[in-house]
């Protein structure tokens, strides 16, 4: 069937296309005899106006685009369920776009949301695309970026305490009497990652004798853990007794890689992950992590786009927010499921 168009209405009602656009923006203009003409056209086509259109119309949108990294991490789906919470709490919508790591599918959907005329866009990017936000945001069009720090003081962000999380991450290896350490984890060229191993570097030079080694897992999955996990446990050399996986993910496919060959975890090597995802608290082996609040980094991150649009219902002393990492223990590194904080010690985002 062919869509009802507003020419359509403004035939059968003897009116312009213009009138009919009063009628669906600014209604009080008309006569009544103009809106009554109108209204019976829209009931007998069965036309349905468009509330993009209107709102672009008019200048006036209530739509935010949010452009998420990797929906295979679990991490994603939690900052994703975060800013549609907040945008209904708050009369907005949605829309949602998966670029998979990829940069090409970040500028596309950028680039679609910029013409669907979205206020404002959050988007979680492993690349360095700050100057296109910039140039979209001399055009109009505000942006907060998840999960990274920006490079300039002008660009909103949400981030996660990637290197303190490292640190906390290799210095409870460490702790508990780990010294062959074995980081998994890539590309290095990601700034999260990079932290991420930086900050374990630093825990490592605290302890003399202590070792640092690289095993690449550059897809950031649970296959590509798993890959290295089997790797580990069948090359000849030294085993390490400590793994500090890049996310919960590639720590849980570590697990399943080094048991499948009779390593046993933790006894033989104790293994940490980095996110805090629930999948990773009802594994098999449950597994020890760094929590940086999915929930929270959401949150933050449409109540900061709110306040770069002019919303005052949210104050914030910087542009640049950042959510503390915490330590859970669980069996993966500890032998038996050690009680998790309490939820009210849970970190709130700080200013940098």
């Amino acid at each position: 069937m062919k869509r009802v168009a507003i020419t359509d209405v403004a035939a059968a009602a003897g009116v312009s296309r213009s009138t009919v656009s009063n009628y669906l923006n600014r209604p009080e203009i008309l006569s009544p005899s103009a809106r009554g003409r109108i209204a019976r056209a829209i009931d007998e086509l069965g036309f349905v106006p468009s509330d993009a259109a209107r709102k672009i119309s008019s200048g006036d949108t209530s739509t935010i685009g949010y452009v998420a990294l990797e929906f295979t991490n679990p991490f994603s789906g939690l900052i994703a369920d975060a800013i549609e919470r907040r945008a209904i709490e708050t009369g907005r919508t949605v829309m949602i776009g998966n670029s998979a790591g990829s940069t090409a599918r970040q500028l596309e959907y950028l680039a679609l949301f910029e013409r669907k005329r979205v206020s404002g866009i959050i988007i979680a990017t492993l690349d360095e695309i700050e100057p296109h936000l910039a140039a979209m945001r001399s055009r109009g069009t505000p942006s907060v970026v998840t999960g990274r720090r920006p490079l300039t003081a002008e660009q909103a962000s949400v981030s996660a305490g990637d290197a303190e999380g490292g640190y906390l991450a290799a210095r409870h290896l460490l702790e508990i009497g780990r010294r062959r350490l074995a980081f998994v984890g890539g590309p290095f060229s990601v700034q999260q990652v990079s932290e991420r191993f930086d900050g374990a570097s630093r825990a490592v030079r605290e302890f003399p004798g202590a070792s640092l080694s690289v095993l690449r897992a550059d897809d950031r999955t649970m296959s590509a853990g798993f890959a290295a996990g089997v790797e580990m446990a069948t090359r000849g050399d030294q085993l390490p007794d400590g793994v500090f996986a890049v996310n919960d993910l590639v720590g849980l496919g570590v697990v399943r890689g080094l048991t499948s060959f009779g390593v046993e975890v933790p006894r033989d090597v104790a293994v940490i992950g980095f996110d805090g995802d629930d999948i990773a608290a009802v594994a098999a082996i449950p597994l020890s992590t760094i929590s940086t609040p999915g929930e929270a980094i959401g949150e933050t991150a449409f109540d900061l786009l709110l306040h770069e649009l002019g919303d005052t219902g949210r104050s914030f002393d910087s542009r640049q927010q950042v959510v503390a990492p915490r330590l859970i223990v669980r069996a993966s590194t500890s032998g038996s499921d050690a009680p998790e904080p309490d939820i009210d010690q849970l970190a709130r985002p700080t200013s940098l």
